[in-house]
């Protein structure tokens, strides 16, 4: 029996989830409406208060509070919620007990709290800072290395400094429960992990993964900062054997005045078993105006580890255009194809406002492993924009009207598929000192709110080969297509993006993308196939250019690019048939039966080693997007003879060998109810 995080044993019962949303939905949250004055409250919005809850509440914040939430669901179904409980004050370096909260499978209430580490290991009650939780639950995957540590063990790293010696650093420690966590082991030092002349040093804080893909499979990976003399480092530890030993990893060290400087990591499994580690970019310095660019000044990084968290395939990279504070943001698989399911998803949870204070909490969905994200300033229950789940998503009300801050978070998978997070946020109802003092910020209470799909707005699909369904995002829609109907574009947002594979559709052989297109757009460039790279590195694309007259076909290696033209670029608003072609080096391109250009090149891999997107109607990067009909589109792994590319231009293809995806484009399936 396959154990994953989605399937087998993890997955036998929906009935924590169902019975969860009944109890939730019998929860009441006030939810203000008025515009603020000096006693009104401000205009706020909780769209999911029918299954929120509240785990960790504190009135007397700023004297005490809750803070740097994590969760896991446990082998029998339980839900986790950890929590460090700031005892005196809601200082990251105070007297912090390392505390959870227990929903058990099928139960409607949450359990008391109960304290997991807490003080100095000869005295549990001495005063002592016992945070940064990551906890991951471990379970006996088949072909994984075999060990004496129970299957669904919970395993918890975290840090710990002693408030008596100011200048001592943190050290990293592990705790365990392996009754799914109603009991908990002494702390442990990790000394592996450790070294003495690093002054600062955290764990997460969020939920750690095991590996469950490639040969490394069984593994435990957490993300670790760390701060040796100059610099701030970005680490990678892991454990092949359930935790009882640890090993350093993946390791970036940037100095302290540079501009990159990833921290507080979370980290997921891509689906081609690559490790996506996503980070705090915390570089701060700009002027206002700078700091709320999310493109001059942008505060999520991420990496790639190829070898399951042992190395970097490279440097950090600045992710652009994601609109977020400096903060702890959680990531989370959520659907892979190579379990099954239509497509990929991967979601994470941050602030969706710029700059500080952290506000607006949002889940956003990446659909191509982590290379793009929806964004935050989309029509609302727009495929492209993220789901904001606390404050209204009315832009035009600032921050403290809207009084819906929100910090820290995780992210977990129920039973049944759906999302729960849980997050740091404003007491509902609160709106000012005079109201609830000490509560008006994000320290106030940790909530827990569960999504589904249609919460999540996930795109519709259309149907390609062997029961893959490529996604059909808005800006798409459909219309008469050469028989039968086809797919329109709307030039803005449509776009299809391919079912995702491990191993590319279009690569070192000779292949034959075929189409049918209809534009009458005669302004602008215009993208009909984008396959893989883009500046050069290695890609298939068919893109129309009338202003240039002419249709583009490009097929580029690693050893260079191979560009073929037509005389022409039939934005005449009629059906024709396009086909390019790769036989040996040579590129071909072919309109309505004939060949209009030809070009020699080198053949070779047309992909990267990282798998990415194919897209009809944009390039990968989103941009040059089409605005005209398509139908019938195929993939062939072999260049076509002229014979047989006349078969597919009369509606004969049925039979030829070589398809690799057939995309009929006549219909589009929305996302189930």
């Amino acid at each position: 029996m396959k154990l994953t995080n989605r399937s087998g044993m993890l997955r036998r019962t929906g009935r924590l989830a169902a019975v969860l949303v009944a109890a939730l939905a019998a929860v009441a949250v006030f939810i203000p409406t008025q515009s603020p004055s000096a006693d009104a409250a401000p205009t706020t919005a909780d769209p999911f208060r029918a299954t929120t809850t509240i785990v960790f509440d504190d009135p007397n914040v700023p004297t005490g509070c809750h803070r740097i939430p994590a969760i896991v669901r446990a082998a029998d179904g339980s839900l986790l919620a950890f929590a460090e409980h700031r005892l005196d004050s809601c200082q990251d370096k105070s007297d912090i007990a390392t505390v959870v909260r227990r929903l058990p499978a099928g139960a409607t209430e949450w359990l008391p709290e109960k304290t997991v580490v807490r003080g100095e290991d000869d005295d549990p009650q001495a005063a002592a800072t016992r945070g940064n939780a990551a906890p991951v639950v471990y379970r006996k995957l088949p072909g994984a290395p075999q060990t004496d540590v129970p299957d669904g063990r919970v395993v918890l790293l975290g840090t710990h400094n002693p408030l008596d010696q100011a200048t001592a650093p943190r050290t990293p420690y592990l705790v365990y429960s392996d009754d799914h966590g109603e009991t908990w082991s002494r702390p442990r030092f990790l000394p592996e992990l450790d070294d003495p002349s690093w002054g600062h040093y955290a764990t997460g804080p969020v939920h750690a993964i095991q590996l469950t893909r490639g040969e490394h499979a069984g593994r435990l990976v957490v993300g670790v900062n760390y701060v040796p003399a100059g610099v701030r480092g970005a680490m990678i530890v892991y454990s092949d054997d359930g935790g009882v030993t640890w090993h350093r990893g993946a390791r970036a060290e940037y100095p302290l005045a540079d501009q990159l400087i990833p921290q507080e990591m979370s980290l997921v499994e891509k689906a081609n078993g690559d490790l996506y580690v996503w980070a705090r970019q915390n570089w701060t310095g700009g002027t206002d105006e700078e700091e709320a660019d999310p493109n001059l000044r942008p505060h999520r990084a991420f990496a790639i580890s190829k070898d399951a968290g042992e190395s970097y395939a490279g440097d950090f990279t600045l992710l652009r255009g994601f609109e977020a504070p400096p903060v702890q943001s959680a990531v989370l698989r959520l659907r892979a194809t190579d379990e099954g399911d239509a497509y990929n998803r991967i979601v994470t949870s941050a602030a969706s406002v710029n700059t500080n204070p952290r506000s607006r909490m949002t889940l956003r969905s990446s659909f191509d492993e982590g290379l793009s994200w929806q964004t935050v300033d989309t029509p609302a229950r727009s495929t492209d924009e993220g789901v904001q789940v606390w404050g209204t998503n009315d832009r035009s009300v600032s921050v403290e009207d809207c009084h819906c801050f929100g910090g820290y978070s995780d992210l977990v998978e129920l039973a049944d598929g759906r999302i729960g997070l849980l997050y740091e946020r404003t007491r509902s109802g609160c709106w000012s000192i005079r109201t609830c003092a000490g509560t008006t910020d994000h320290h106030a209470q940790i909530a827990f709110v569960v999504l589904d799909d249609r919460d999540l707005h996930t795109p519709s699909t259309t149907a390609d080969l062997a029961g893959r369904r490529a996604l059909v995002f808005d800006g798409v829609s459909t219309t008469g297509g050469v028989t039968g109907r086809a797919l329109a574009f709307d030039g803005q947002q449509g776009r299809v993006q391919l079912p995702y594979r491990n191993t590319p559709v279009l690569s070192t052989g000779d292949f034959t993308v075929s189409t049918w297109i209809r534009y009458g757009d005669g302004t602008r460039n215009q993208t009909i196939v984008w396959a893989y790279g883009t500046d050069g590195k290695p890609q298939v694309s068919l893109t129309a250019e009338p202003g240039s007259d002419r249709l583009v076909g490009t097929a580029a290696t690693a050893s260079g690019t191979t560009t073929v033209t037509s005389a022409g670029a039939y934005a005449d608003d009629r059906w024709h048939h396009v086909a390019l072609r790769r036989h040996g080096g040579t590129v071909e391109l072919y309109v309505d039966g004939a060949r209009v250009g030809a070009a020699d090149g080198e053949a070779g891999a047309t992909s990267g080693d990282d798998p990415t997107p194919i897209y009809l109607g944009q390039r990968l990067d989103g941009g040059v997007r089409y605005h005209g009909s398509l139908d019938e589109f195929r993939i062939y792994d072999r260049a076509l003879s002229p014979a047989e590319l006349a078969r597919l231009r009369n509606g004969q293809g049925h039979g030829l060998r070589g398809l690799t995806a057939h995309l009929a484009l006549d219909a589009i399936i929305p996302p189930r109810p």
